[in-house]
């Protein structure tokens, strides 16, 4: 089993001291190892919270949210941080690529927090990564010369740079037209398919959610099963 929450709650304050709001109480997951898995719903369900919980990204009220064999409720600053650069791999709605620096710059970004790295093999990676993502002719390029469809790409290539166990996407094609947003969950899905990732997408697109294997989606705060399409 690589990711189980056992029995989370997750609450947040209100503005002004105003009593808290629950987003989800006793919440149980499993995903094992190499799923694909969308969790569907409509903005404020609490889906975000919940990919969220799981890379390690903010603590759960009550409960524990286990990844790759560590309980994640229970690591200390440092081991928190090495565990979200190690084991997960992160694709925001928004690409957060660092301007100033080329796209292979940007994709090599996680490794410089790694000790002991091999920055050759770590080189040789990147410029791999983004030929499998249709950019290895655009390496020298900037974010800002690149379209919104391809800046994901990268995103999803930096994601990968330190081969993590786990892949969360958070609303990836929310911010893509829809021929961009196919293109997107295509490559997502191949990456699952032959590196044998674990991918969990956040959405609120049916159709995004269709093509993953497993579909989850949030209820008045319960998480149900969905078939897939």
């Amino acid at each position: 089993m690589l990711v189980e929450l056992e029995n989370v709650s997750k609450s947040y304050g209100g503005p002004g001291g105003e009593d808290p709001v629950e987003i989800f109480r006793d919440l149980n997951l499993r995903v094992e190892a190499g799923e694909r898995v969308a969790l569907l719903g409509p903005s404020g369900s609490g889906k975000s919270t919940l990919l969220n919980l799981i890379g390690a990204l903010d603590q759960p009220d009550r409960g524990d949210v286990r990844v790759a064999g560590q309980n994640v409720t229970h690591l200390g600053p440092n081991d928190l941080a090495t565990f979200r650069n190690e084991t997960v791999g992160f694709v925001f709605q928004l690409h957060h690529l660092l301007p100033q620096c080329t796209i292979f710059e940007n994709v090599l970004v996680p490794v410089l927090a790694r000790n002991g790295c091999d920055m050759q093999a770590s080189r040789a990676r990147a410029a791999e990564l983004l030929k499998q993502v249709g950019l290895a002719h655009r390496m020298k390029h900037r974010p800002g010369e690149l379209s919104g469809g391809e800046r994901q790409r990268v995103a999803v290539a930096r994601a990968l740079i330190n081969e993590p166990r786990l892949l969360l996407a958070d609303e990836p094609t929310g911010a893509l037209d829809r021929v961009s947003a196919t293109q997107l969950v295509d490559l997502l899905s191949n990456v699952n398919r032959d590196s044998g990732v674990t991918l969990i997408v956040v959405t609120h697109a049916r159709e995004v959610a269709a093509r993953m294997a497993r579909v989850l989606e949030f209820v008045d705060g319960k998480l149900l099963e969905r078939e897939s399409s």
